[in-house]
């Protein structure tokens, strides 16, 4: 398989946009760069500082890092190690002049993905960036897999675990709301005994991609708990800002007409109880009883609904939190 196709992949199995960081102070590699990937549409983002750019790894992402014949007050090393400790998926190749003696064993230890020695020929490089790029996506594909349900294409529940531990840690440590939301598909056994599995299995992957569509993308997790529960963690959302989800997800579901099923939304915020592990199932705890209280309240009368959690109310009614604007996704 081409290079071009390796990137098609990457683009639209993965949905990512194309990004190459360079550092190529004499600019000779650029021009090697620029012919190849223009032509794909790959962003070529340059950079002149190696050590002020670890910071901006976190927003925006990098299926390549290529570092060219970097000057002596750049570490390089110490920057593959940043790298790959903020994203370990993304690939680095290190250029080398071929006359200049090094052990390229530091290179490799550090995290660096391939050396590319200078000189070379365009089509040697453009084997390189191939290279490079199926071994990314693999990875990349192998690492969804692992974290996706195969059906809907959310999260699984062993993400969700994961997940929700680290965001819990870091919400009591840092002192922001995070709240949780545990939703049930009302009446999904009989739509799925009386339409059959397929029907049943669409219905479970339309609610998915609902489910995913009113949330903000890549803050909050959308995660299948189980058969057809779903949980999403929203992190730096109150409950309050919470029902404002809750509600904007029952009426497009409402507007799905995909009777007589219905949605039963349980919304749980944080609580303190004194170590991570209590505070965590608490919020577990609270979130499930909250959405078994919304579908008791609605039994019957096939209607979306979703119920905050009574403890959540009560602990931060009085309270001015700090939460992140929501969008308006309606």
């Amino acid at each position: 398989m081409n290079l071009s196709k390796w990137l098609r992949l990457i683009k639209e199995d993965l949905k990512e946009d194309l990004k190459v960081l360079l550092y190529d102070p004499g600019k000779v590699v650029k021009v090697f760069v620029e012919e190849i990937l223009n032509p794909a549409q790959v962003k070529v983002v340059t950079t002149s500082c190696l050590k002020d750019f670890v910071d901006g790894m976190r927003q925006t992402e990098f299926q390549l890092i290529l570092i060219v014949g970097a000057e002596k007050d750049e570490n390089v090393l110490e920057f593959i190690k940043k790298v790959k400790e903020v994203e370990p998926i993304s690939k680095i190749a290190v250029v080398l002049n071929y006359t200049k003696e090094e052990d390229i064993g530091n290179y490799f230890e550090e995290g660096a993905d391939e050396v590319i020695f200078q000189p070379f020929t365009l089509n040697e490089f453009k084997a390189r960036l191939n290279k490079l790029f199926k071994e990314y996506y693999l990875d990349r594909k192998l690492q969804k897999t692992a974290v996706e349900d195969p059906l809907t294409g959310v999260y699984n529940r062993r993400f969700f675990e994961e997940a929700l531990q680290d965001e819990v840690y870091r919400a009591l440590r840092q002192g922001y709301p995070l709240s949780l939301m545990m939703i049930d598909l009302d009446n999904f056994k009989w739509y799925n005994d009386n339409l059959g599995h397929q029907a049943g299995d669409r219905l479970l992957k339309h609610l998915g991609e609902v489910l995913k569509s009113n949330v903000r993308e890549k803050v909050d997790k959308v995660c299948r708990y189980g058969g057809d529960e779903f949980v999403v963690i929203l992190p730096y959302t109150s409950w309050k800002k919470a029902t404002v989800v809750a509600k904007r997800i029952c009426s497009v579901w409402k507007g799905k007409e995909v009777e007589p099923t219905s949605l039963s939304i349980g919304i749980a915020q944080l609580i303190d109880r004194g170590n991570k592990e209590k505070s965590l199932s608490d919020l577990i705890n609270r979130a499930d009883q909250a959405m078994y209280q919304a579908k008791n309240e609605t039994r019957g009368q096939q209607k979306n609904s979703y119920k905050v959690d009574e403890e959540s109310v009560k602990h931060f009614s009085n309270e001015e939190l700090p939460d992140g604007d929501l969008p308006d996704l309606s």
